[in-house]
């Protein structure tokens, strides 16, 4: 894969691809030329124009966020609360308007 962003400090070298992060716009993540990672965007690469390369999809094929998991996460905060161990639910502060007179 090629970085051909013109700007990008490493336009025109070619870096092997570790893995792909998923979204609108995927991250490559890349080895460069001196061993370690880095992200870059796909649209600054010649990534999905490489023949024998899968393309990644431009949206995700599952939701981020479902309601079924959504309420799991609801349950999971319930039950650490019970516990003593989750989050506790903040104490309502009275504003001046809604104090009672002396």
């Amino acid at each position: 894969m090629t970085i051909t962003h013109p700007h990008h400090p490493l336009h025109g070298q070619r870096c092997a691809v570790v893995r792909i992060r998923r979204g609108v716009d995927p991250d490559l993540i890349l080895r460069l030329p001196d061993g370690s990672h880095a992200a870059i965007a796909m649209s600054s690469t010649d990534y999905d124009e490489t023949p024998g390369h899968p393309v990644a999809p431009s949206s995700p094929e599952l939701p981020l966020l479902d309601l079924q998991g959504l309420r799991q996460i609801v349950d999971l905060v319930e039950q650490l609360r019970q516990d003593g161990r989750g989050p506790q639910p903040r104490r309502r502060t009275r504003r001046s308007s809604e104090r009672r007179p002396v």
